[in-house]
């Protein structure tokens, strides 16, 4: 025996990998199409949802948004500046509190769908019928939502089921309660365009739609999670706001809407301080008025009673000094009388509005009530949706006492100031007055009331100025926020985006089969094809394959049969004539077939094969030598496991082979003797001298004797009778024998227990032959279609042991 050598060839190419692969084409095929179908069907029944988006300016932003209106008024601006900036209208934009608005102005917690089959549509303005709300308050108050379907019975009547209950009819405008919430339901029986009108007769046909009600507070908050509002430039004050929708025309109207509210609740903060203010004025004016009425009286009753009418200044320097100093008194008087003011219009145990830019000459002070006002007006914006133990609210009514007791403070110190300065100054008029002897008493007397009505007129001429500063802020009612570009929904949807999701499908229905391709090559430990078997056993010659047939295929071959098995085995024939062709002896040929273990199809190799020969003129003998779990009896109707054979020869040394041997039916060429009895000995009996004179008799009858052997790994049989076969056909059956099975066919040869082995691959699917499977075994056969070759992919098949 050569020294061959039997190690395993561990290389894959590159195109055996690709090709594993692509011989499974159907199933990718098949995979693809459901997973496009599967894709189909999603998107299909998938609720589409659209982006909408506008563009708004905030205007004049860095005095958070004041009216710029009024910047021409310079220092008469009476609101002052703010802190806020355009991340803080960011905020109030997305704000509950102004969403809640927008559910309200559009109804937008009274949800309109269309049943249908599958899923139902939101109609939005396309519902035929409109459910107005009586009590809208249950709504804030209610956990969850309230859904009923609306049937349609006629002009004037529609019926109402709620849950599973039955229908239960009402007229159009008529009240009814569902759930606690009291509603009527009216028809959109009246629209103004001429397209309207043509969709409002499309309406007029309808059998059911179903309302659901959700409460305001959940309705505002789903609002909230879809909006997005960011900067255009980071450095701007252009804001794109955008929402996802089912409904492109739902999501219009709420941007839309949105900004309007939200230009409604600026102009309402913006005049809250302005109102405050007139109305402090104009009642300090009024008090004030009065005062300068009665000294202007006063002074007529002296000019008349002392019948003055002009008085010359005697000492022009005297009198110089003394007007410089009645002028620092007069500004004196003027500061303490509007601190004094300011003082009595604080509440200390309530937040009110504080005047601003009253004049007095502390800037600290104008900062302070700046502070006071924005810092309130924060502070009523947020009382309205928090409770009082809230920790902001606490929070701010901290800071508001603490701004209060400063404001307090600082006009204290004012008054204070000015009455040591008014005191001081008065002093000093004093004795310059008493320098003015020669100054008629007339002139003094006259002089102190025209002081008073000086001071009076100047606080009445300042609180004057300032009304009419407030009355223009109340006037220009500008929104804050500028429309740049009004809300547009996109035409296609953002989701779900049928491309990624038709992509995705083709993807998955590539990877799954190339998965469980792959999984199968890691994990599947059978032999499939000849690649196998030479991967296994790389020196050892291969006779061929014999396919893998339909159920309904013939597993024996007959004269002239053009079938792939005959085919098949015709081409075995050939490569092992060739083997036995080496042998180097002239008489007959003793072929041995065997296999690993039971169930690789031996038997039906080795008859198959004794046909071939005898077909092709020669006389064959086919032995039954597996005595241990016979099987060639299968291929007659008249032979039975009872059948005397090989037991009986090999016993009985009287008999002869021509005793036992059976001629085929079908095939004059070819003798069978079957392995008879099942002995309790068999390896005892192949050890006796009988078992020579059996082939030696075989070999003198006969041009080729095939023997059926027993398989190697579970008996010694076959071994024992090898050294008569010149060629040992070994069988392996794809998709059953395990490719660690092919080491122990290595070692067994290597050890010299089998010689002169050629290995038979049997039940192989035609995708998996070697040599060209597309090519086949069908030679002048009409060639299959492309749907036919389709379907075979999927029919059962029948194997053959």
């Amino acid at each position: 025996m050569n020294n061959t050598n039997f190690e395993a060839d561990q290389n894959v190419s590159l195109k055996d990998e690709i090709y594993q692969y692509l011989r499974h084409w159907p199933w990718f095929l098949l995979s693809i199409i459901i997973f496009l179908s599967i894709g189909y069907t999603y998107l299909r029944y998938t609720t589409r949802q659209y982006q909408a988006s506008s563009k708004i300016l905030i205007k004049d932003t860095e005095r958070g948004g004041g009216l710029s209106e009024l910047s021409a008024l310079g220092d008469l601006d009476v609101l002052g500046g703010s802190f806020n900036s355009v991340e803080n209208e960011m905020q109030i934009l997305q704000s509950n509190r102004l969403i809640s608005q927008v559910v309200e102005n559009l109804d937008l917690n009274i949800v309109y769908s269309r049943i249908g089959n599958i899923k139902s549509t939101n109609i939005y303005k396309n519902s035929p019928i409109k459910a107005t709300l009586l009590n809208k308050m249950a709504l804030y108050t209610a956990h969850a939502s309230t859904s009923f379907v609306v049937k349609n019975i006629d002009s004037e009547s529609f019926g109402i089921k709620y849950l599973d209950g039955d229908y239960t009819n009402y007229s159009y405008g008529s009240e009814f309660e569902i759930n606690g919430v009291k509603l009527l339901i009216l028809p959109k029986s009246t629209l103004e365009s001429t397209i309207k009108e043509e969709v409002a007769e499309a309406h007029t046909e309808w059998d059911e739609i179903s309302i659901t009600i959700q409460p305001a507070p959940k309705t505002a908050k789903s609002i909230v999670s879809r909006l997005r509002i960011s900067k255009i430039d980071t450095r701007g004050s252009v804001l794109e706001l955008s929402i996802i929708d089912p409904v492109k025309e739902k999501a219009e109207d709420i941007l839309n809407n949105l900004v309007v509210v939200f230009n409604k609740d600026a102009i309402k903060d913006k005049n809250e301080v302005s109102r405050n203010t007139a109305r402090f004025i104009d009642e300090r004016l009024a008090a004030i008025r009065k005062d300068l009425d009665s000294l202007e009286r006063g002074i007529q009753r002296f000019k008349i009673s002392e019948s003055v009418t002009d008085i010359i200044a005697e000492a022009t320097l005297n009198l110089e000094s003394s007007s410089i100093i009645g002028r620092e008194v007069v500004v004196a008087g003027t500061q303490l009388r509007i601190a004094k003011l300011m003082k009595s219009e604080i509440d200390v145990d309530s937040f009110n509005f504080i005047p601003q830019n009253m004049g007095l000459k502390d800037d600290d002070l104008e900062q302070t009530t700046f502070t006071y006002n924005t810092l309130l007006q924060e502070y009523l914006n947020f009382k309205e949706n928090a409770t009082s133990e809230n920790p902001v609210l606490k929070r701010l009514v901290d800071q508001l006492n603490s701004l209060k007791q400063s404001i307090i403070l600082s006009l204290n110190n004012i008054i204070n100031s000015m009455s040591i300065q008014q005191e001081s100054l008065i002093k000093e008029l004093n004795k310059v007055s008493g320098k003015i002897s020669d100054i008629p008493e007339n002139e003094r007397i006259n002089r102190d009331i025209e002081r008073d009505r000086v001071v009076v007129e100047a606080v009445y001429l300042l609180l004057n100025q300032k009304r009419e500063t407030t009355a223009i802020s109340l006037a220009v009612t500008a929104p804050k926020a500028k429309i740049v570009d009004f809300a547009l929904a996109s035409a296609t949807p953002i989701s779900p985006k049928s491309k990624i999701i038709y992509l995705a499908m083709l993807v998955l229905g590539t990877l799954i089969p190339v998965a469980v391709v792959y999984g199968r090559s890691i994990f599947y430990n059978k032999i499939e094809s000849r690649t196998d078997v030479e991967r296994g056993l790389p020196n050892i010659t291969i006779l061929g394959e014999v396919p893998k047939l339909d159920k309904d295929s013939s597993d024996y071959i007959q004269m002239n049969d053009r079938s792939i098995l005959a085919e098949s085995f015709r081409i075995l024939r050939t490569n092992l004539q060739y083997k036995l062709n080496a042998v180097q002896h002239d008489n007959t040929k003793v072929v041995l077939v065997t296999s690993t273990v039971k169930g690789e199809g031996k038997t039906l190799i080795a008859f198959n094969l004794a046909n071939t020969f005898s077909y092709s003129g020669k006389k064959v003998l086919l032995i039954g030598a597996d005595i241990r779990n016979p099987q060639l009896h299968r291929y007659s109707d008249t032979l039975s496991k009872r059948t005397p054979g090989v037991t009986e020869f090999l016993t009985d040394d009287s008999l002869k082979l021509k005793d036992l041997t059976i001629t085929s039916s079908v095939n004059k060429n070819l003798d069978i003797i079957l392995s008879g009895a099942i002995p309790p000995n068999p390896a005892e009996l192949w050890m006796q001298d009988r078992t020579k004179t059996l082939f030696d008799e075989a070999k003198e009858n006969y041009d080729v004797v095939i023997v059926d052997s027993a398989p190697t790994i579970l008996v010694t049989d076959t071994l024992l009778i090898n050294k008569y076969a010149d060629v040992t056909t070994y069988v392996t059956r794809a998709n059953y024998t395990d490719t660690s099975l092919l080491q122990f066919v290595a070692d067994t040869i290597k050890e010299g227990k089998l010689s002169n082995v050629a290995i038979v691959v049997n039940n192989v699917k035609l995708t998996n032959f070697g040599y060209g499977n597309k090519y086949g075994y069908a030679y002048g056969e009409e060639k299959k279609t492309f749907w036919s070759a389709f379907k075979s992919k999927f029919q059962k098949k029948r194997s053959f042991k």
